[in-house]
């Protein structure tokens, strides 16, 4: 977070200064200065915002458990077999309950994956619940997710619609999981010889 406001701080301070240094230069000169001195702004800004992403991923992949369970190899696993979107991130606790509004609490271990393009509504979560009680709740938010998505994108885009309209939340023990996918049955049998 630092050095997200360390980073704005600068891009802010760049920009005022180079605002600050042509006032005294002649009125010719002032048009080529200020248009050279906006690409730098912008440039420097870029930099800000990219340095930015970089912290914000690097965040969301340290909230991911360090432990490496049945299920978080499953996912290695699909990660080196099937082939995936290009733009995805790894489920995070805090976006698990940010998603589906499950409880870390409700969690003995999770992996999955989800599209930030916001166009590809491929995603993968696999749960196993803390006890029975939490796998009805979980498998209800589940549904409930799935639902919400396919309502919105089946009057936008249709292929994407048929892909989540083909998606099961399904239960397996205490692991819930949820697979919209092109490569759902790929990716289901790899998660079900893991478990």
């Amino acid at each position: 977070m630092m050095k997200k406001n360390f980073i704005a701080l600068a891009a802010a301070v760049l920009t005022l200064s180079l605002c600050g240094c042509g006032e005294s230069e002649n009125k010719n000169q002032n048009s080529s200065e200020t248009v050279s001195k906006a690409a730098i702004v912008s440039a420097a800004s870029q930099e800000a915002v990219s340095a930015a992403s970089e912290e914000t991923v690097s965040t969301a992949s340290e909230e991911t458990p360090a432990a490496a369970g049945s299920l978080q190899q499953a996912l290695e696993k699909v990660k080196a077999e099937v082939q995936m979107p290009a733009e995805t991130n790894d489920y995070s606790v805090k976006r698990i309950k940010r998603s589906f509004g499950i409880e870390e609490a409700q969690m003995e271990e999770f992996a999955g994956y989800y599209c930030v393009d916001g166009v590809d509504q491929e995603q993968v979560i696999y749960i196993r619940a803390k006890s029975d009680d939490d796998v009805e709740d979980i498998r209800q938010k589940l549904q409930a997710n799935w639902q919400a998505v396919y309502n919105v994108i089946k009057n936008y885009t249709p292929d994407q619609a048929a892909m989540i309209e083909k998606a099961t939340v399904d239960v397996n023990g205490r692991v819930v999981s949820l697979v919209i996918s092109p490569n759902a049955d790929q990716i289901k049998s790899i998660f079900n010889q893991a478990l």
